[in-house]
């Protein structure tokens, strides 16, 4: 049977202090300063006007494309601090880039994970980037332009974990991820695999925010978090000293997916023009650049695909 999904909130644990600053805010390393890093270099970008001829009629008059995302989910997009909720990150960065080169602003805009795909479906949003994965089924809704490609990777504390290496040692075990995302998926099909082998189900604990199952995985309250390797990488790197640790020892198998900017299926022209901007910063050494700032050079791609999580297209 498909195990609930329980939404969660709970106090955090004095003991997390520094931690909750790094994972909300991407602060916390070498102390609490509570200021995210600093935006990467977008020197070198130039408009194209033959690219930005490319965007719909009504785009190119107001010089604005309305973007719906979720923060924080570091190293993607992060508030500036506490205090400050300007948005910051890979995608914002990434975002203006883009926009430099179509001559345009982008806009971006807070909306829980689960909301973003239906924001853009509905018009709310021209498209959306939240680090998200294409998947065929998110494709009958909105395309996606391709810009990056993640592993799994399963988050553990490393003051008390058992020996996970498989899937099927999640059997039985209280497992956190993100509301909304594939991560969900993957643990409700191993959780079934487990009832298949006569074994317990893993105890789902979806969290609307990402960082919630980090400070879950920190007090104890879940026993992994699945995630990707870019955002578990980024987590346990922010914490400095913190209980998160990635399971190395962990096999997820061939498992790969890529990550795109979600485009309205009613914005001809959007995408492209997007593909196009991506293939001019790729050339100038932008989009290297962007990636190598946020720990992801391992993870660009060398050819933008337009919804290419159908086609298995994962280098």
């Amino acid at each position: 049977m498909r195990k609930r999904q329980r939404l969660r909130s709970f106090p955090l644990p004095a003991a997390a202090g520094c931690l909750a600053v790094a994972l909300l805010v991407s602060g916390c390393s070498g102390g609490a300063t509570g200021l995210a890093p600093a935006s990467a270099d977008l020197s070198g970008v130039r408009k194209d006007a033959k690219l930005q001829a490319l965007l719909p009629d009504d785009i190119q008059k107001t010089r604005r494309v309305v973007v719906g995302t979720n923060a924080p989910y570091p190293p993607f997009e992060s508030f500036r601090s506490e205090s400050d909720q300007k948005f910051v990150g890979l995608d914002i960065d990434l975002a203006r880039a883009v926009g430099k080169v179509l001559g345009v602003r982008f806009d971006f805009q807070q909306q829980p994970f689960d909301g973003l795909v239906p924001g853009v479906r509905s018009g709310k949003y021209d498209l959306v980037m939240a680090g998200m994965v294409d998947t065929p089924d998110r494709q009958k809704v909105i395309d996606f332009v391709d810009y990056g490609v993640l592993v799994p990777t399963l988050l553990v504390n490393k003051k008390k974990h058992p020996d996970f290496r498989t899937m099927m040692s999640l059997c039985g075990r209280t497992v956190g991820a993100q509301t909304g995302t594939t991560t969900i998926e993957d643990i409700e099909k191993n959780s079934r695999a487990c009832g298949a082998a006569g074994q317990p189900g893993s105890e789902l604990q979806a969290y609307p925010v990402f960082s919630q199952s980090l400070l879950a995985l920190s007090s104890g309250k879940v026993d992994a978090v699945v995630t990707n390797s870019a955002l578990g990488g980024y987590a346990v790197k922010r914490q400095g000293d913190g209980p998160l640790e990635i399971a190395k020892k962990f096999n997820f198998g061939t498992k790969r997916d890529l990550i795109g900017i979600g485009v309205s299926k009613q914005r001809a022209g959007l995408s492209e023009a997007i593909r196009s901007a991506l293939r001019r910063l790729k050339e100038s050494g932008v989009y290297h650049r962007i990636l190598e700032h946020y720990g992801m050079a391992d993870y660009g791609l060398t050819h933008y695909t337009i919804n290419g999580a159908s086609k298995r297209r994962h280098t």
